[in-house]
């Protein structure tokens, strides 16, 4: 048997293969904090079991469609069941088809051809658990166990987690480097995953970087949430909840398809920025943000 675990937020991803040899091919440097050989456990701790099969690619007739990605990916339901298809309009037939229900521990991934490859005359499968596939799963999985991801980058200010959220382009990686680069730990400077664990909101890093290129395996309990734009000046202005819930909705990863865990993400959304702090923060790229910051942070 061959088996890997990776780590995001606190989940453990457990893949196994008894078809054969798992192949790790190198993967992008962001993701090597969150390859961990022993799992997590204690606080928070999940295990999802990601179970790869290679005799066949079983049919999509009979399901229904609810959602497709422009051909890179596709989401279909019979019943309870999900049935996530990578890239299924290649030729040869999709990439991958991942089986799971709403509440899962166990996901059957069955991997078609394009994942099977030779190396000095042996076959190997390769790992598809990666982007897009770990993303997609983890969605579902914070959905249902009070958790999100969203556009955002996390610093460690001082000791305090503060979120800095905003679309493409608005500045995450540029603010990023600039706390980076006066000594401040960044978790990450594109998405974050933020849970609720034990009634305390915690930020966490991903391996999906950024421009930066920041992916740490760590996380911070959150203490505000600044959502960026580009300004003349440096300030900010703190913004009500409603407000708030505004903002995050286009930064959030929401599975629109599904109205049941749309709804759930939507609550732990309303229930995070009634709990955390949350304000505007505009900055100029132009002028030194860690002094600006640190007198505007919440004391």
């Amino acid at each position: 048997m061959s088996l890997l675990n990776i780590v995001i937020a606190n989940v453990n991803f457990i893949t196994y293969c008894n078809d054969m040899p798992l192949l790790i091919e190198p993967q992008p440097a962001s993701y090597e904090p969150f390859f961990i050989e022993k799992t997590v456990s204690g606080t928070g701790s999940l295990t999802i079991d990601i179970i790869l099969k290679t005799e066949f690619l079983p049919s999509t007739e009979g399901l229904t469609e609810i959602f497709e990605d422009c051909g890179s990916w596709a989401m279909f339901k019979k019943g309870i069941e999900y049935s996530l298809v990578l890239n299924p309009s290649l030729p040869d037939g999709p990439e991958c088809i991942a089986r799971f229900n709403p509440r899962f521990e166990k996901v059957t991934v069955y991997c078609g051809g394009i994942d099977i490859v030779e190396v000095a005359g042996k076959k190997y499968v390769r790992n598809p658990f990666t982007y897009p596939l770990d993303q997609l799963l983890l969605m579902h999985i914070l959905a249902e166990r009070g958790g999100a991801l969203i556009h955002a980058s996390g610093v460690d200010f001082h000791g305090r987690g503060f979120m800095l959220s905003g679309r493409s382009g608005a500045g995450k990686s540029t603010l990023s480097k600039k706390f980076a680069l006066q000594g401040h730990e960044v978790l990450s400077d594109d998405r974050i995953v933020v849970r609720k664990i034990h009634g305390e909101f915690r930020m966490f890093g991903t391996p999906w970087s950024g421009e930066a290129g920041i992916a740490k395996n760590k996380d911070l309990l959150l203490n505000g949430i600044f959502f960026i734009h580009h300004g003349e000046s440096n300030f900010i202005r703190k913004i009500s909840p409603a407000e708030a819930v505004k903002r995050l909705m286009p930064v959030t990863s929401i599975p629109w398809y599904d109205e049941t865990m749309m709804t759930k993400i939507l609550t732990f959304c309303e229930e995070l920025v009634s709990s955390c702090p949350a304000y505007d923060l505009f900055f100029r790229p132009d002028i030194d943000i860690q002094d600006t910051f640190k007198e505007l942070i919440p004391k």
